[in-house]
């Protein structure tokens, strides 16, 4: 599926360098004003080599790593059959009592936790809102991918220990970066769609097509995303 994305990217940048190359001859001017710039010219390809590297920094790649902590994390550890045996009661599989005591101290320090977090945006004055007391601009909205981080991988890291899963921290670290390395092939995929998405926007792209940014924001979020997602299930698939 990886394979299938990255060749997509690739077909695609090929089209629009034949696209810029051909829209540059026969000058096809951009609303403002400027002639499309042709990616097979001379200063294009010095740009392209010179901004490659920019190019693959621009794209999530951090987000990318810490989502597939998060899922490695609750993947390995087990929490969600736990949480799933102590909702219907009997399954095939029934949790032993050290993983049901495991369960709920693992969602205790979850409640913990979300009380903190609660009480950092309520309480007079909160740490994780802005000196306005909004949290557009706050460290909430600047940090909330790695609140979600400790909110998921701190309750696992409970349940794993408590449960026995997971005896060393050597344990924990594999259980957290297994997904990484169970989806190792998707990070050429980003690396191929940064430089699609970069010459996009070297050729205007959105600017021909009248888009405007949040319409340029969905766009990267599904370059980027989709082939993710498909990777995390193809795994999932995979694993079981």
């Amino acid at each position: 599926m990886i394979d299938l994305f990255a060749t997509l990217y690739l077909i695609l940048l090929v089209l629009l360098m034949l696209f810029s190359w051909i829209a540059s001859a026969y000058g096809l001017v951009l609303p403002g004003g400027e002639v499309v710039p042709s990616l097979l010219g001379a200063d294009s390809l010095r740009w392209f080599v010179r901004h490659s590297v920019e190019n693959i920094a621009a794209a999530p790649i951090v987000p990318v790593v810490l989502v597939l902590i998060m899922v490695g994390a609750v993947r390995s550890c087990g929490v969600v059959q736990g949480v799933g045996c102590l909702v219907r009661g009997r399954q095939r599989l029934p949790l032993s009592r050290r993983q049901q005591y495991a369960m709920r101290i693992a969602l205790a320090v979850l409640g913990v936790c979300l009380l903190m977090v609660g009480w950092g945006i309520a309480a007079p004055g909160g740490n994780l809102l802005s000196v306005t007391g909004r949290i557009a601009g706050g460290p909430l909205s600047g940090g909330w991918l790695f609140i979600l981080l400790l909110l998921v991988c701190v309750p696992c890291w409970v349940y794993g220990r408590v449960s026995g899963l997971w005896h060393t921290e050597r344990d924990v670290i594999d259980a957290f970066t297994a997904e990484i390395a169970r989806c190792s092939g998707y990070f050429v995929t980003l690396i191929v769609g940064s430089q699609l998405v970069a010459a996009m926007h070297y050729v205007h792209v959105p600017d021909l097509l009248g888009w405007g940014d949040g319409a340029v924001t969905v766009l990267s979020a599904i370059v980027y995303g989709l082939p993710l997602v498909a990777e995390i299930v193809r795994s999932d698939s995979n694993k079981r």
